[in-house]
C-alpha cells in the first residue's frame, strides 16, 4: 500500500480544515437608482458544491449560515429589475457583512400595432434593436423579438437603459397588398441619432400604424444549377434590422419565383452545390412599380487563392512549429468563409472556393513573430479590403521576430487603477490589453513604429475605430516602438461617454 508523502498530508489537512468549516455572509439589497432597500429580493449563494437562498426583509437585509467555506457567487433578483451578481470568499473565522447587493429597475418598452383601418394586427412581428460597440464601431443589432397578441400588443420588459429602436414587420398577405415594415423612432441605418433613449424604471410607449403598401414578384431562371437551388433576397442592410422572409427553392428547370416583394433595393443570391464543391451566383434587383421578370443568374464555383509566408528573424530564430492562421473575412457576409489548406511546413496556403467580392485578410503568427507585411500584387493588403475574383494573384505574407514592447502604468488622481490599454497605428486599431489589478501592462510583439496609446475603465463605450469620436473624447500618448526595445509609458486612465 502506497503511502503519500508527509508534506502533502499536511496541505490536505489544511485544505480540509479550511473548506470543511462553515461560513457565514449578511448584506442588503437596494435600489440602484434611489438607494432604498428592496423588499423580498431572492439572494443565490453557489458554491463549489452547495446553493444557498435567502429571501431579504423589509429592510433590505438578508442573511445566509452555515454555509461550506471558499469561493461563492452571490446573484440578487426581483421582479421588476435586473438580475445581478458578485463573486466572493468566505474564510473561516471571518464572516463577511453588510455585503451590498445593487439591482437596477428595468426599463420596458410596450405598444400596440395597427392597420390604416385602426384595426389590431394579430401576429406582426416587433424586433429590439439596441446600440452596441462591436471591434470599435458602433451599429445596432436586434436582441429580441415578439408576436403582438389578438389586440395587437407587445411589451419588452427587463430592459437596462441604453439606446433602442424598435421594428415592426406585419407579414404578407395571401395577395399583391404587404403592411410592410417600419421603425421607430428611425431606420437604423441613421445610427445613434435615430435611437430613443431609455432609462432605468421609465416605460416608453411606442405604437405603429402601417398603411398597406402594393408588393410585386422577382421571377428568373438559374443556369449550371446540379441540384435544387436555394434563392434569397436580401435586403442591403441586414445587421440589426427585422429580416424579411424572402426566399424560394428553383424548380428542376432552374426557375425560381419569389412572390410579396415590398419595393426596395436587394441583392438576389442563388446558392447549390456540385458533387462536394459550392457554387453561387448574385446580383443586385430593385423592385420599383412593377413585377420583375426575366432575371438570369449562372451558378458557378468559387476561386482559389494562393499564399505564401515567408519568416525573417532578426536573431536567425527558426520556427520549429508554425503555428499560423489565415482566412479571409468577407465584407459582405461578415465572417471567414473558408478555411485554409497549408503546405509543407506552413510556408503555403490555399483558401478555395472563395466567392467574389471584398475581404480582409486575417493572419495570425505565434509570438515573438508579428505580421510585418502582407501583399498582393505589390499591393499593401495588411490593414485594407482586397478584391477575390477570376485571375486573382497570390498574397505573399512576411512574419518577423523584431518586435518591440509598450510597458507601463494606468492610473487616477487616486493612484494606480485597472484599465483597458488601447494601442492605435496611422489611426486605425492595432492592439488592445487589460493591466492587472494595479494597472500594469506590457504589449508585447509590437511591429516597430509610431503609435498613439489610450487607457479607459472599460471598452463597451469606446468607438476606437471612428476617427471623429477619437479625435472628440480620447486623450493618447504618443509612443515610438523601436525593434527589440521596450517603452515605457505613464497613461492616465478615462471614462467614455455614454451615449
Amino acid at each position: 500500500m502506497s503511502r503519500l508523502p508527509a508534506l502533502t498530508i499536511l496541505l490536505l489537512l489544511r485544505v480540509t480544515g479550511v473548506f470543511g468549516q462553515m461560513c457565514s455572509v449578511d448584506g442588503i439589497v437596494v435600489n440602484s437608482v434611489t438607494n432604498a432597500p428592496i423588499v423580498r429580493a431572492q439572494v443565490n449563494i453557489a458554491g463549489a458544491d452547495d446553493t444557498s437562498t435567502a429571501v431579504s426583509g423589509t429592510d433590505g437585509k438578508w442573511k445566509a449560515e452555515h454555509l461550506p467555506c471558499g469561493r461563492i457567487t452571490i446573484g440578487a433578483s426581483r421582479v421588476g429589475f435586473l438580475r445581478s451578481q458578485q463573486s466572493l470568499l468566505m474564510m473561516p473565522d471571518s464572516p463577511l457583512h453588510d455585503i451590498k447587493l445593487t439591482l437596477a429597475p428595468q426599463a420596458v418598452i410596450a405598444g400596440r400595432v395597427v392597420d390604416d383601418q385602426g384595426d389590431p394586427i394579430f401576429g406582426a412581428e416587433v424586433g429590439l434593436l439596441t446600440s452596441h460597440i462591436q471591434n470599435g464601431v458602433r451599429s445596432f443589432q436586434q436582441i429580441t423579438a415578439i408576436r403582438t397578441n389578438d389586440l395587437g400588443e407587445y411589451r419588452f420588459a427587463e430592459l437596462a437603459a441604453g439606446k433602442y429602436i424598435a421594428c415592426v414587420n406585419a407579414g404578407y398577405s395571401n395577395g399583391p397588398i404587404s403592411l410592410g415594415e417600419r421603425c421607430y423612432p428611425g431606420s437604423p441605418d441613421a445610427g445613434i441619432a435615430s435611437a430613443m433613449s431609455i432609462v432605468a424604471s421609465s416605460e416608453a410607449r411606442v405604437d405603429f400604424a402601417l398603411s398597406r403598401v402594393t408588393t410585386f414578384r422577382v421571377s428568373g431562371v438559374i443556369s449550371g444549377q446540379q441540384e435544387l437551388s436555394n434563392v434569397n433576397l436580401f435586403p442591403p442592410f441586414q445587421n440589426g434590422r427585422v429580416f424579411l422572409n424572402l426566399s424560394t427553392t428553383a424548380r428542376p428547370d432552374g426557375t425560381f419565383s419569389i412572390g410579396r416583394v415590398p419595393p426596395g433595393s436587394y441583392i438576389l443570391v442563388a446558392r447549390s452545390r456540385a458533387e462536394n464543391t459550392r457554387l453561387e451566383a448574385r446580383i443586385p434587383v430593385d423592385v420599383a412599380a412593377n413585377d420583375v421578370a426575366e432575371v438570369r443568374l449562372r451558378l458557378e464555383s468559387g476561386v482559389t487563392v494562393s499564399g505564401t509566408v515567408r519568416a525573417v528573424s532578426a536573431t536567425g530564430r527558426k520556427i520549429e512549429k508554425p503555428e499560423y492562421t489565415a482566412s479571409l473575412i468577407s465584407a459582405e457576409l461578415g465572417g471567414a468563409q473558408q478555411g485554409p489548406i497549408w503546405g509543407e511546413n506552413r510556408s503555403s496556403f490555399k483558401l478555395p472556393e472563395m466567392l467574389p467580392g471584398n475581404y480582409r485578410l486575417d493572419f495570425y503568427a505565434p509570438p515573438p513573430f508579428y505580421v510585418k507585411s502582407a501583399t498582393l500584387g505589390g499591393r499593401d493588403i495588411a490593414t485594407s479590403e482586397l478584391p477575390i475574383g477570376p485571375g486573382v494573384g497570390v498574397i505573399e505574407v512576411v512574419i518577423s521576430d523584431d518586435g518591440g514592447a509598450v510597458e507601463g502604468i494606468t492610473s487616477t488622481d487616486d493612484g494606480p487603477v485597472p484599465a483597458w490599454v488601447y494601442l492605435e497605428r496611422d489611426g486605425k486599431p492595432s492592439r488592445n490589453s487589460r493591466t492587472d489589478a494595479n494597472g500594469h501592462f506590457k504589449i508585447d510583439t509590437v511591429a516597430p513604429g509610431d503609435y498613439k496609446i489610450y487607457a479607459w475603465e472599460d471598452n463597451t463605450n469606446v468607438e476606437y475605430a471612428n476617427p471623429d469620436w477619437m479625435k472628440q473624447n480620447a486623450k493618447g500618448v504618443a509612443v515610438t516602438v523601436a525593434p527589440g526595445q521596450t517603452v515605457q509609458v505613464k497613461l492616465t486612465r478615462q471614462t467614455a461617454p455614454v451615449e
